[in-house]
């Protein structure tokens, strides 16, 4: 319904023509009624009874399947906890005459059957009934209201309208649960129903007898199907028009799909209706909305899909009352025009308004309204609802004079013309009750041409969660909201940045901030809300009050949060196992707030109902990385600790996805981190459903490299090489694992020599040159010290090992020889890993080395080629010289370093091992290539 509308004018008074009186135009106060054309015919009082033939065999099975299955459901029921709250019979020694019943019914024809009825903790209503021409059917009802959320009683006791608080909701829906599609619609109070039950193309009327004039009677109802009903040759006072109108001109179209248009009506009774409901501002509420309960059932036919929703009723308790005993028709309309155009009535939110009248209306008309004037300041109709004790005949008026107001035309000449006949019960008939296809399409053309209707939201089931995520409130889970918004001015929102912020508009009584939830299907279920809460500014001992919807749908408070007067640094949360009476399909939810302040702010956060334990709602929150800092490889195993982890939890490091996540509890997250552009600090971020957590900085990446340095050596000497690393951590221990080729190389030692590792508590090398594909590798584990006393500061070069390895005599000099880690070579597979302190494996980079082949090496003196100078390298050179001994490598024989090989070398050798003489000349006393120009060589 759109606010503050403006299209309420009433400065020019238009002519009319009475219909019950033959008027000639007058002025009437100002009140417009260009759209209120007023008819002189009367409701025809001819009508074809129709009464279908039903199979005798089919009706019997319709009974007995009727007891069957009330048995059944009880069973069901039963197994399911809906256990029966109570059951209702009040024993009456006589029934009334049938034919007594049927005549205060208006029907020639009537049962009279004694009602028991069995209501359920999830509100349904039980009872069997006798249906003419049908048989025993079991209607199911549910609790149903047409209150809105603005809803108000005022009563008008004679000096002003006063808010009176509403009366429990008597209205119900349901079905008959042997007839799919069937609806049956009413109100139940004090162990009595009345009821209409539609079936198709049957219509049945259900009525307490004590409400027909048979005092007494207890628990015995008069049922009478619509075929049976008389026709008294009641009338319509809303004239035809010429042309059947079209459209209307009320805005664009509007498409709300599979819901329902939403219309809010307001309605006035006089002081007559209030005296015809026993003087009683309950039962005059109850009797207007059972009315309308049956209305809305016929507009919610699928080709219309038109529902209905009650804004104000205004129950008049005296004489004094702004109609008085106007009877004409037409000036009873316009007075009904007058007063709602004029403060206070013409402050209530409506589409449209009705009037529920009890004066006898003249000359047999018993309705009258105006035409096209939904959403209009014309919008108005009124009903002689207690012309009769029939309900499906107080149904078909209140729907036929608010037709008119759809722009819906008397359809006499068309034959089945149903509701919209001019005369209640002629052109066929109200069996069925509904519009005939003329009138719907009136009613549709001009449904589709006002734009101030709404949609009405689908009702929701469970899981209902809300985390107020944006800034904006969610229509279709909180369809009620007074005052509320999302902010992002809480403190430690569970989800954050937003949470609901509910306070005051202003310190007037009826001006604190409320929302309520969309209606929830909680039938069948065990569920649990959860909700969290904070507060600002709230003075000690003000409240929030939370509040349910319950199976009868009266408002049942669930919790009062008081303020201790402080302002918490963090959200409360609230958990509670729903009652039995809030597991039902009409449930609601609401909170508002019990203050006195524009600034007693009160904040709301992750809302759950959910069918058994609340989901994980708390966003996670990240307290330790361990290790702190890895390598920009990745590849560091890291224990994430926290709280309020989900098994649906993502995390981040600088943007990139933690490898392997794996969610271990609540509170440990186990994965490795990827691999990084750049080294650096970065954010971590973990991110579920419930939220995210943003620790920044949260983990540092560092570059740790293990480098096999390069070295050189010749085909057959030896080449020594150390490994080293370049580090930010600190390391107390590391595993290195190199591969090379065997076909050039040869490892002979992995030592400690001048590395960190000289004097470690663990030292174990091992060395393959296996020939093929799988050889040529050796594996180190260092340990510093068992005690962890021992550790190595970060460092661009810590020297870790030095390699030994002989060049194969066939590589070609020149050749440059690639020996570096790799990891998983060994057996078993060892990874290149520095170790920090706590026993955390870093990953490092890692950088291979080249050793390479240049010109022959010797050691001087060593003509054997031992690598030594002893005794036996004067006997080789002898042999040489004297006997035709080998000489693979005449440099080194060459003791003296005179360019010629002859007994001069073997003597220097001698002199030097045995007499003091001097040493041999470079190179001596380590291998190398010749610093002398000559024409001696090696051949290896």
């Amino acid at each position: 319904m759109s606010g503050n509308r403006k299209c309420r004018d009433f400065s020019t008074a238009l002519g009319r023509t009475d219909g019950i009186t033959g008027e000639s135009s007058r002025d009437l106060g100002g009140f417009s009624v260009c759209a209120r054309q007023v008819c002189t015919d009367t409701w025809n009082t001819s009508r074809e009874r129709r009464i279908p033939e039903r199979d005798p065999l089919m009706s019997g099975l319709t009974q007995r399947s009727g007891w069957l299955l009330r048995f059944n459901l009880i069973a069901l029921l039963t197994v399911a906890g809906l256990l029966p709250v109570h059951g209702q019979s009040v024993v009456s020694p006589t029934a009334p005459a049938e034919d007594q019943v049927a005549a205060a019914m208006d029907a020639n024809r009537a049962n009279v059957v004694d009602l028991e009825f069995t209501e359920f903790s999830d509100g349904e209503l039980v009872v069997e009934v006798d249906l003419p021409r049908f048989g025993i059917a079991t209607l199911s009802l549910y609790p149903h209201s047409l209150r809105s959320d603005q809803f108000q009683l005022l009563v008008d006791d004679g000096t002003s309208l006063v808010q009176h608080p509403a009366p429990p909701v008597r209205t119900r829906k349901g079905e008959v649960l042997e007839i799919p599609g069937s609806r049956v619609r009413g109100s139940f109070h004090d162990g009595r129903l009345t009821a209409i039950v539609l079936a198709g193309d049957q219509v049945w009327s259900i009525t307490p007898t004590v409400d027909l004039g048979f005092p007494g009677s207890g628990s015995w109802h008069g049922i009478v199907e619509a075929v049976d009903e008389l026709n008294l040759g009641y009338e319509c006072g809303t004239p035809d028009v010429p042309v059947p109108p079209g459209g209307g001109t009320g805005g664009s179209t509007q498409s709300f799909g599979t819901t329902y248009y939403l219309t809010e009506i307001g309605i006035d009774s006089d002081f007559e209706y209030y005296q015809i409901n026993g003087s009683n501002i309950n039962n005059t509420v109850g009797d207007i909305e059972n009315v309308m309960n049956g209305v809305e059932t016929v507009y919610e036919d699928a080709s219309i899909v038109i529902t209905y929703e009650i804004t104000v009723i205004i129950v008049r308790t005296t004489s004094a009352d702004p109609y008085g005993s106007i009877t004409s028709p037409g000036t009873l309309l316009n007075t009904f025009g007058n007063v709602w155009s004029t403060s206070p009535e013409n402050q209530i939110q409506r589409d449209v308004a009705h009037f529920f009248t009890g004066v006898n209306i003249d000359g047999g008309t018993i309705g009258i309204a105006s035409l096209s004037v939904i959403c209009t300041g014309n919008g108005y109709g009124l009903s002689q609802s207690r012309f009769t004790n029939n309900y499906n005949r107080r149904v078909a008026l209140t729907a036929h004079e608010l037709g008119h107001n759809w722009s819906a035309q008397h359809c006499d000449s068309s034959g089945t013309c149903r509701i919209m006949c001019s005369g209640l019960g002629g052109c066929s008939g109200i069996n069925p009750l509904t519009f005939s296809t003329g009138p719907t399409g009136q009613i549709v053309n001009h449904r589709n041409s006002r734009s101030c209707l709404s949609s009405q939201a689908p009702e929701l089931s469970l899981p209902f969660i809300d985390e107020f995520t944006t800034s904006a409130i969610d229509s279709g889970r909180w369809t009620y909201n007074e005052g509320g918004l999302a902010t992002t001015i809480a403190s430690g929102e569970p989800s954050s940045p937003y949470s609901l912020n509910l306070d005051r508009s202003g310190t007037g009584t009826y001006q604190y901030d409320e929302i309520r939830t969309n209606t929830i299907l909680l039938g069948g279920t065990v569920p649990t809300l959860q909700f969290y809460s904070n507060h600002s500014g709230v003075e000690n001992g003000e409240e929030l009050v939370v509040e349910y919807l319950n199976s009868a749908l009266d408002w049942t408070e669930l919790d009062r949060i008081v303020s201790d007067g402080t302002n918490p640094g963090g959200f409360s949360v609230h958990t509670f196992t729903l009652p039995v009476n809030a597991r039902h399909n009409n449930f609601r939810l609401r909170f508002f707030t019990a203050t006195n302040e524009t600034n007693d702010d009160w904040y709301i956060d992750n809302v759950s109902i959910t069918d058994g334990p609340p989901p994980q709602q708390d966003p996670p929150q990240i307290m330790s990385i361990i290790p702190p800092s890895g390598p920009t490889t990745g590849g560091t195993f890291i224990t994430i600790t926290g709280q309020f982890f989900s098994p649906d939890i993502l995390v981040l490091f600088g943007g990139s996805i933690v490898n392997n996540l794996t969610y271990i509890s609540a509170t440990e997250l186990i994965g490795y981190v990827p691999s990084a552009n750049s080294p650096g600090p970065i954010s971590v971020i973990a991110s579920q459903a419930s939220g995210s957590d943003l620790l920044d900085p949260g983990f540092l990446y560092t570059e740790e490299f293990i480098i096999h340095d390069s070295g050189s050596g010749a085909p057959g000497g030896s080449a020594d090489v150390t490994v080293s690393a370049d580090h930010d951590t600190i390391i107390s221990g590391y595993s290195l694992a190199v591969d090379f080729d065997p076909a050039d190389l040869v490892i002979v030692t992995v030592s400690e020599s001048g590395s960190v590792a000289v004097g470690a508590d663990f030292f174990q090398a091992t060395i393959n040159n296996d020939a093929g594909a799988s050889g040529g590798w050796w594996t180190l584990g260092v340990v510093l010290t068992f005690n962890g006393s021992v550790t190595i500061p970060p460092s661009a070069q810590t020297i870790l090992c030095t390699a030994s390895y002989i060049v194969q005599p066939t590589v070609p000099v020149g050749t440059r020889l690639v020996v570096g880690p790799v990891n998983g070579v060994g057996i078993p597979p060892t990874e290149n890993l520095l170790s920090t302190p706590a026993g955390v494996a870093v990953p490092p980079l890692l950088e291979a080395g080249l050793i390479s082949v240049g010109t022959s090496l010797f050691l001087r003196g060593d003509g054997n080629g031992d690598l030594t100078v002893d005794v036996a390298d004067a006997v080789f050179i002898l042999a040489y010289l004297f006997s035709s001994g080998p000489g693979d490598c005449l440099d080194a024989m060459d003791v003296n370093d005179d360019g010629s090989n002859n007994i001069a070398d073997a003597i220097s050798a001698l002199n030097f091992l045995f007499a003091g003489g001097a040493a041999p000349p470079p190179p001596y006393p380590t291998p190398g290539s010749d610093p002398t120009a000559d024409s001696l060589d090696c051949n290896n």
